[in-house]
């Protein structure tokens, strides 16, 4: 068996999480399936998936075999998209994660023309605030907001957001308008709470005061 192949069956086991979930994929028979993971750990001489009570894991080593294994793969396709040309389009599943929110005011109000650009693209949009395991969860690509934890995936740097420290008139009224960044202690808060999100907000050293307010609202920071 080439090599190529033995990289798709090792990439399609460690996303399906299961030898015969792999081979269903695969439309493969699970023996086929399991005596090609043992021959290419025999011939590499590194264990690459441990058994766990639910599901099979990569191990370190696989995990290193799996990034690489996606990216040649990545570039087989992409030699065969150049060969037949530009205007083919992509075609197969493409499976993202991304935060509920940022979703759907960014990207879903763009599927359609993206769609129909790559009319045998089948899209699957997974969305869902929690940070989601990408390779348990089957995903090809994830968007995700605030501070990248440690990661042996591949991440790129895509935009900054902005956030903003609001309050309604009637509570500045009620409460006072805070004006540096520690009479924010003293005042009440409602917080939308990501692991990923950081430990606290930075704030420039300058008076909150010198920032305007409208009828609804006051800006008091910006990131």
């Amino acid at each position: 068996m080439d090599r190529l192949r033995e990289m798709e069956i090792f990439v399609r086991v460690v996303e399906t999480g299961s030898f015969s979930a792999g081979a269903r994929d695969l439309q493969m028979g699970q023996p086929a399936v399991s005596k090609t993971i043992a021959g290419l750990e025999t011939r590499l001489g590194v264990r690459l998936l441990v058994r766990s009570t639910r599901q099979l894991s990569p191990t370190e080593a696989g995990m290193a075999f799996y990034e690489r294994a996606l990216r040649a793969m990545a570039e087989v396709n992409e030699a065969d998209a150049a060969a037949q040309g530009a205007g083919a389009g992509l075609e197969g599943r493409l499976r993202i994660s991304l935060p509920v929110t940022f979703g759907r005011l960014h990207v879903v109000p763009k599927l359609a023309s993206f769609l129909d650009a790559h009319p045998k693209l089948r899209l699957e949009l997974v969305m869902d605030d929690r940070v989601v395991d990408l390779v348990s969860e089957s995903i090809d690509a994830a968007l995700r907001l605030g501070v990248l934890t440690d990661s042996a995936l591949t991440a790129r740097r895509l935009a900054q957001a902005d956030r903003l420290v609001v309050a309604s008139s009637a509570y500045l009224a009620r409460r006072g308008v805070p004006g540096t960044p520690a009479d924010l202690l003293e005042h009440d808060g409602v917080i939308y709470g990501q692991s990923s999100g950081g430990a606290g907000m930075d704030f420039p050293a300058r008076d909150f005061r010198n920032i305007g307010t409208t009828s609804n609202s006051l800006d008091a920071e910006r990131r």
